[in-house]
């Protein structure tokens, strides 16, 4: 494996309309504090790697080893960005992403999410996470760089 990747090429792909109907809420709420991410992986050295690759940002973390898990989260406190594995013990990402653009809390039903996926079958799980309602998605490994550009894509830096 080399040094500053997750596992192998990424695909970059970003839903626009999924994308304009988050951007103004970002830009509402920008208020210069530190943006929250929620990181949903049942790999721990994998939301480590995440931690370090999005250290240029002074994000706040929380993180959470499944699907269940996150969504506890995501009622418990504000949440500006989740990156999600696609697949997981128990409740998958996209069944994740599916339950929480289904949330009544509309803040919470419009959290950019971002599906990441090493699975082989990359157009079932684009098509399983689209229908879900994902803003993008990442094919592993990704690289520290383009994790970074679609990040700063999906959610602009406070001011």
């Amino acid at each position: 494996m080399k040094a500053g990747t997750l596992s192998s090429v990424a695909a970059i792909s970003i839903p626009r309309p999924a994308l304009e109907q988050v951007r103004p809420v970002l830009k509402a709420a920008a208020t210069g504090t530190p943006q929250r991410v929620l990181l949903v992986d049942d790999s721990r050295s994998i939301r480590t790697l995440l931690k370090i690759y999005l250290m240029a940002r002074n994000f706040e973390y929380v993180e959470a080893e499944s699907g269940e898990e996150a969504l506890k989260m995501l009622e418990e406190g504000n949440v500006d960005l989740v990156l999600t594995d696609f697949r997981m013990e128990g409740m998958s990402g996209a069944e994740f992403a599916m339950q929480v653009r289904a949330n009544p809390d509309s803040k919470i039903a419009r959290t950019p999410i971002m599906m990441m996926t090493g699975d082989p079958n990359v157009a079932e799980v684009r098509t399983q996470g689209q229908k879900a309602g994902i803003n993008a998605f990442v094919r592993k490994p990704v690289s520290c760089a383009q994790l970074m550009t679609l990040v700063d894509t999906i959610l602009p830096r406070n001011n």
